[in-house]
């Protein structure tokens, strides 16, 4: 994923204009330094949505507000970020380019409120702003490169997330599943885009109702799909994997490559990336779907479909590059482990206590994705420590959580 300054570069890459006036401007660089203290950020930051709110235009207000998001994002402020990155979206309605900045940027701190739906929701919504953008204004020459370059890196950024592969299940043929089947399945999805879910022994409750439900082989593989999704979305990346695999056997058409089991691998290895463990699995199965993808887009050469065979060219494509550019494929020799340990894509910086530094995202994921709860925990660890910065209080609060549910 683009830093999210990166991402706030594009806001006016197009026009080159800016809205900010040289006081916000120097406001701004005063919050982004990574020095400073986050109760002097938080007081700049509450001053620059005062002046946003009380701005005139709505393009400026905007502008200021989705700085303020950044800055928030930078400091892993999350709830913040989504607050301001929302606002802008509002104030963005006639302005298609800006509107898809500050959806993607909101969807940024929606996916690490473990709001994946969400967060997939509006990436896809900047991406065909963008391609509005591209295709109303397709000159000058640069600008339309400018737009090409970027939308095939959000291709490319959202083929990690199995919310997207999903997409591609059913794009030649209807879904597998059954009207009964799917008086389970929908409410099931609904509930879980709600965090409504209480624990995932009821999830497991409701997949083998399900199951039982279910007609053939290729719609018990659909279900075994969508709760695969579901279990990963709640944070059950083990059991979500258990799950995706099965569907990949289930969808086995017993000869040759069949697109919706090509799919379901392709799903399975973007989840098995978010596990240490299935890296070099994942690896195997994407490599596995090119190949598939490839044979695929043969037969419908061959059949003089060229919809399909170029649709099955581009995906083919953006998977290459997600291998490229997203993940670390096990082809060079292990080293030694007597020399050199592995090392993490992102590896966390050690806590004062040496262990693993614990992020916004762990302390939603022990309280249920609750963000009123997570941030009461980080304000009474800010009392018992008030010099503290917020990385620090996160750290503490979920320390503090495993201690008391131990």
């Amino acid at each position: 994923m683009p830093h999210v300054y990166k991402v706030l570069g594009w806001l006016n890459a197009i026009d080159k204009r800016t809205y900010l006036n040289n006081e916000v401007r120097r406001l701004i660089q005063v919050a982004w330094r990574s020095s400073a203290e986050d109760s002097a950020v938080e007081r700049i930051l509450e001053r620059l949505r005062g002046i946003a709110h009380s701005a005139g235009d709505a393009r400026e207000k905007a502008e200021i507000l989705l700085c303020c998001a950044a800055v928030s994002h930078r400091r892993v402020w999350y709830p913040q970020t989504a607050r301001d990155a929302q606002e802008a979206v509002v104030s963005y309605e006639n302005d298609d380019h800006r509107r898809a900045v500050a959806l993607w940027i909101l969807g940024m701190a929606q996916w690490e409120l473990l709001r994946h739906h969400d967060a997939h929701t509006n990436w896809v919504d900047a991406k065909n702003n963008f391609e509005r953008c591209q295709t109303l204004f397709p000159r000058p020459i640069e600008r339309n490169d400018w737009y090409e370059d970027w939308l095939w890196q959000m291709k490319v950024e959202l083929v990690a997330h199995p919310e997207e592969i999903l997409t591609w299940l059913n794009c030649f043929e209807r879904s597998s599943l059954s009207p009964s089947t799917c008086q389970i399945v929908n409410p099931v999805l609904e509930k879980i885009h709600r965090k409504a879910y209480p624990s995932i022994y009821i999830l497991m409750q409701d997949l083998q109702e399900a199951n039982k439900r279910s007609l053939t082989a290729f719609e018990r593989a659909e279900i075994q799909l969508t709760f695969g999704l579901g279990a990963y979305q709640m944070g059950f990346s083990h059991f979500a994997i258990e799950l995706l695999r099965k569907a990949v056997m289930h969808f086995y058409p017993g000869i040759g490559p069949y697109h919706k089991q090509m799919i379901a691998r392709c799903m399975l290895g973007a989840v098995e990336w978010t596990y240490k463990p299935s890296w070099k699995q994942a690896y195997a199965d994407w490599r596995c779907c090119l190949a598939d993808f490839e044979e695929l887009r043969g037969w419908s050469d061959r059949d003089n479909l060229m919809d399909k065979a170029a649709w099955y060219t581009e995906h083919h494509d953006i998977l290459v590059s997600a291998l490229r550019e997203h993940v670390q494929p096990p082809e060079k020799p292990a080293p030694e482990p007597s020399t050199t340990k592995e090392k993490d894509p992102e590896p966390r910086p050690p806590s004062s206590t040496g262990k693993k530094r614990f992020t916004y995202q762990d302390l939603l994921y022990r309280v249920g994705g609750d963000q009123a709860t997570a941030e009461r925990l980080i304000e009474e660890e800010r009392k018992k420590a008030s010099t503290a910065d917020r990385t620090e209080l996160i750290h503490r609060a979920v320390e503090r959580w495993i201690r008391d549910n131990q």
